[in-house]
């Protein structure tokens, strides 16, 4: 007769674990199993007639074998160990941005220093490894031929960053020199799309004038603190090595595809919601916030539900993401008074003390769009045109190794039956 004490290995009590279970067994806080729940490396699930959430037993128990049990120890997902570089795993060599100690590098140079003081162009030179070229100062410009003039004043009802993968196809035939890949060549067709991008978001017509100063002039009608908001927005969001978007696009320009394709692939990585689409939900999320006096009972609510405020944690920067302190403090020079920075600071307070989680750069983009009072989508629309000067650089990288991605699959499913009777 069976043991009926004992647990049926499908039983909902071992298919998942609350929260505090799930973290006791990796041996980590809450503040760390949210943000690697925040990154898709461990999936979770919501409680049926509740807004509580669960947790994947068998995502927490392979983690857990894969590090050898060790408590305290940065957690890696499924197949980290097979060496296909998720969670942590290198998968393939660039000298562009350096994640190290808590800090960000471009090239060897702190990313929150260039965020006080360089333009996104300037950034852009360094990120390409073209110390000796320069693309903008050439006034390098994107054609702006009428078929592409009238394509965008037909799509400006559109959400900004839907205009751009509209234009883009039609741009990149509009562009003979789009396939000039030398180093001078490449340099120039990114200035160009960085451009070209930039006037589509702000409905104008490309011109030499830094990308921040046009879109400054767009959302915020030229205010001078905004500009140099939005300025360090996009230099904090330039790159951030080898993340989802990054690997798409180098895989399509290993493939020998035009750097306007690559682009196109970027930008329909970074909207998702576990990426650049992450500002999206923070966004609403303040939104939401913002005819509310019970900011911290709300905050907690969701803590007590297992389901903290979108934009906290980033399983990279266990101790807090540098971009974000670093925009964040900027922002408190400018609008320390703000009733919405007030309320910024308010959920950051409560997130810190009874969370135990810090903002990623997802939630300072959204919380700076937030306090200046820009359209709704903004913040995706900084993200993507900062990230688009990394996405540059990685494939010009890609394109240089001549290198084409094709990484092999660790086969999981049925055993073959060839041969079998």
């Amino acid at each position: 007769m069976a043991d009926k004490s004992k647990k049926s290995p499908d039983s909902l009590e071992n298919l998942y674990l609350s929260a505090r279970e799930a973290a006791a067994e990796l041996g980590v806080s809450l503040a760390t199993l949210y943000a690697y729940v925040s990154r898709d490396l461990i999936r979770s699930e919501p409680v049926p007639d509740s807004r509580a959430k669960r947790y994947r037993a068998e995502d927490i128990r392979k983690l857990k074998a894969r590090r050898g049990g060790s408590p305290g120890e940065t957690a890696l997902p499924p197949g980290a160990k097979a060496g296909f570089g998720l969670g942590g795993q290198p998968v393939l060599e660039s000298a562009i941005t350096l994640i190290s100690e808590g800090r960000l590098f471009y090239r060897g140079a702190d990313a929150t220093a260039l965020a006080e003081h360089a333009s996104l162009e300037q950034v852009a030179t360094l990120l390409w490894g073209l110390s000796d070229i320069q693309p903008f100062t050439r006034a390098e410009l994107p054609p702006w031929t009428p078929k592409l003039e009238t394509l965008a004043a037909e799509l400006k009802t559109m959400p900004r960053i839907e205009r751009c993968l509209a234009l883009l196809p039609v741009a990149a035939l509009e562009d003979a020199a789009v396939y000039n890949m030398t180093e001078r060549g490449l340099a120039a067709t990114g200035a160009r799309l960085l451009r070209l991008c930039a006037a589509i978001v702000a409905g104008e017509t490309p011109g030499p004038e830094p990308v921040h100063e046009m879109l400054s002039r767009s959302m915020t009608y030229g205010d001078r603190p905004g500009a140099e908001l939005i300025r360090a927005a996009l230099v904090l969001s330039a790159d951030h090595e080898l993340n989802a978007s990054a690997f798409t696009v180098r895989c399509v320009a290993g493939t020998g595809s035009n750097l306007y394709a690559a682009m196109q692939a970027g930008i329909c990585a970074a909207q998702g919601p576990k990426h650049g689409g992450l500002t999206t939900r923070v966004e609403s999320f303040l939104f939401d916030l913002a005819n509310r006096q019970d900011i911290e009972d709300a905050v907690i609510q969701r803590l007590r539900e297992n389901d903290p405020p979108p934009g906290f944690g980033h399983w990279l920067y266990p101790e807090g993401d540098p971009r974000a302190k670093c925009l964040l403090d900027m922002l408190a020079r400018s609008h320390s008074d703000d009733a919405v920075f007030q309320r910024v600071k308010r959920v950051r307070r409560v997130m810190a003390e009874a969370g135990g989680l810090h903002p990623n750069i997802d939630f300072a983009i959204a919380a700076t769009g937030a306090v200046l009072r820009l359209p709704r989508g903004a913040a995706l629309t900084l993200f993507v045109l900062g990230r688009m000067t990394g996405w540059i650089g990685h494939a010009m990288e890609q394109y240089r190794s001549g290198q084409m991605i094709r990484p092999r699959a660790r086969y999981v499913g049925e055993t073959p039956r060839i041969g079998l009777q």
